[in-house]
């Protein structure tokens, strides 16, 4: 499993590039990504971009967790799925009310890994969703699903929580 974690306008990151700051990896997110999150009008400092390769293809495709004040609520922030098609990026998922952890799972589904998020706030009870690929995007609504502990299987937290609850770079 490929998986590299970077953060972009983390502070305390070492850095990896102009603006963009890198933990527990030594390449700088891709230059495409970057304008393209620049092109949305995503701040670097309301994102938080972890790649991994979530279909199998051999690229880092990209795992962004929007949470300036445009991208959240009272039951989290949004979380984008990006693909990578090599020169250019496509939008897989927009997941809203998510919350760290963010985990990408050892189980597949249609080919793509599985992911967790935690869902709490908004009315929703605290726990953990495990979010399956349909063969075209992930569930865009984390708080409509039900999940047991059993369904969580091996993995890799690719976004977590600090102890004040801002978002950092996993483990």
């Amino acid at each position: 499993m490929l998986v590299a974690l970077l953060c972009i306008g983390m502070p305390g990151a070492a850095s990896a590039g102009a603006g963009t700051y890198s933990c527990g990896a030594s390449q700088p997110i891709p230059a495409s990504l970057d304008r393209l999150l620049d092109a949305q009008g995503v701040e670097p400092t309301d994102r938080l971009v972890a790649l991994a390769d979530l279909d199998g293809d051999g690229r880092r495709d990209a795992l962004v967790y929007l949470h300036g004040s445009d991208w959240c609520g009272s039951g989290g922030c949004t979380l984008l799925v990006l693909r990578n098609l090599g020169k250019t990026w496509r939008q897989v998922s927009r997941i809203t009310v998510t919350r760290p952890p963010i985990r990408l799972l050892d189980q597949r589904h249609k080919g793509w890994h599985a992911l967790t998020v935690h869902v709490a706030g908004g009315g929703s009870s605290p726990q953990d969703v495990t979010l399956e690929f349909d063969g075209h995007r992930y569930p865009g609504n984390p708080t409509t699903l039900q999940t047991t502990p059993t369904m969580i299987g091996p993995g890799r937290v690719l976004i977590d929580a600090g102890p004040d609850g801002s978002p950092r770079c996993g483990r």
